[in-house]
């Protein structure tokens, strides 16, 4: 990265030995940090894998897309992502494309008989939120006429303890009333 200068550096040498010129310059530095910060805020919120919270939500008004509370900035970009590279007409490199770039590359099992209109896809993720957005991708993907079936095999490391508890308990009500 560039270091930024300050812009008592820009000042003419006989200039910069005046302390009113110094602390004008401190203070306009301030200014204009604010200003790169905001600069850069723009510059990244322009690109999707960039933006923050408020960048996506422009992508996300412009795709016709609503987010729940829920989901993370990163399932939002990837679902923006998404709807933003469906491009028609496909193919079948075209879909090995998508699923390396939804997936990971390879990190997915393709097969079926395309004779047969038949495909089989066996994914492994486990972030929330991303089965669903994958199942929304391939329904705008896959052309209708083809049988998809497709499986997520998301591998955790459960481990933990096991009990079993009961517990019983004797209730006898008994009414005390005035003797007789």
């Amino acid at each position: 990265m560039i270091e930024k200068k300050r812009l008592i550096e820009y000042l003419p040498p006989f200039i910069k030995q005046f302390p009113e010129m110094q602390e004008i310059m401190k203070s306009e530095n301030k200014e204009t940090d604010i200003a790169d910060k905001k600069m850069s805020e723009v510059l990244d919120n322009a690109f999707i894998e960039s933006c923050d919270g408020y960048g996506i939500k422009k992508y996300e008004n412009m795709l016709g897309i609503n987010p729940s509370d829920s989901d993370t900035l990163e399932l939002r970009k990837t679902r923006v992502l998404n709807r933003w590279n469906d491009t028609v007409p496909y193919t079948y490199k075209v879909l090995l494309r998508r699923l390396n770039i939804f997936c990971g590359v390879n990190n997915f099992d393709i097969s079926g008989n395309l004779k047969d209109y038949e495909l089989f896809i066996t994914t492994n993720l486990f972030k929330p939120g991303q089965v669903k957005e994958f199942e929304i991708m391939l329904d705008r993907l896959i052309p209708v006429n083809i049988y998809l079936r497709t499986d997520n095999k998301a591998a955790h490391d459960i481990s933990g303890k096991e009990s079993i508890g009961g517990n019983v308990t004797y209730t006898r009500m008994r009414t005390i009333g005035k003797a007789v």
